[in-house]
């Protein structure tokens, strides 16, 4: 006798939250190139029965000549540009996914940072190497009344067993998924650890990461296993306690 699991969409599990990550501003990094492509990443995060968003695009420092007051520019000028009827107000504030490498600090010291919400502070890591100061970065942050959140950690090659994710959070980090994960869309390593984080109640919050209108029509497609159905809900309502704007 054979055993189905049963799968249901994620989607269903997404309405009304606020997103929390993306790239949806035009033509500040490798997300959206214009307004009428934010236009319809709008359209396509509304179809995922998103609320509203938070936009939040790179500051690194050797791409894109980002800081706060250009974002914050950049902000104001598509709020003008976008029409009531394009969803004006569908994104709520612009904040910034921040690479924690050698300038970060100096952001720190400077507070020349844009929170998320409140002392939310959205940070990433190299794909390939851990910063040899994360440490000190993290207590410099703390120092600042911020709580940072870190970014997909699935997708970090060299984190790799529950003792190293569960290290990040006792250090300070809150937890965030990329939605994108919970299909092969980063790669099975990605995936699968998405999976092991879900199951033991790792992440504190979600986003779609979305870069273009073909990652949120992705997302729209993915289905989860009925048995992780239960963690999913659970971490819906943890984001949704979090930022609930």
């Amino acid at each position: 006798m054979f055993f189905f699991s049963k799968s249901v969409y994620l989607i269903d599990f997404l309405d009304g939250i606020t997103d929390i990550h993306n790239h949806i501003l035009p033509g500040i990094d490798d997300g959206s190139p214009d307004i009428d492509t934010t236009i319809e990443m709008i359209r396509a995060m509304k179809a995922l029965g998103l609320r509203n968003c938070i936009a939040t695009p790179h500051t690194m420092e050797d791409y894109y000549g980002n800081d706060k007051h250009k974002i914050e520019s950049v902000f104001k000028i598509t709020t003008k540009e976008l029409q009531p009827t394009d969803g004006r107000d569908f994104i709520i504030s612009a904040a910034s996914e921040y690479m924690m490498d050698s300038k970060f600090q100096d952001i720190i010291d400077n507070e020349e940072f844009l929170c998320i919400h409140k002392n939310y502070l959205l940070t990433e890591l190299s794909y390939f190497q851990r910063p040899d100061n994360l440490e000190e970065l993290v207590f410099n942050m703390s120092q600042k009344g911020l709580i940072p959140i870190l970014a997909h950690p699935e997708r970090y090659r060299y984190i790799k067993s529950l003792e190293s994710f569960r290290d990040l959070k006792n250090r300070g980090f809150e937890l965030q998924l990329n939605l994108l994960s919970l299909s092969t869309h980063y790669g099975d390593q990605a995936f699968k650890k998405s999976k092991l984080l879900l199951e033991n109640d790792m992440y504190e919050c979600l986003g779609t990461d979305a870069h273009k209108i073909s990652h949120l029509e992705k997302i729209k497609e993915i289905k989860i296993k009925e048995k992780i159905s239960g963690q999913i809900k659970k971490l819906v309502e943890n984001h949704k306690l979090r930022f609930n704007l």
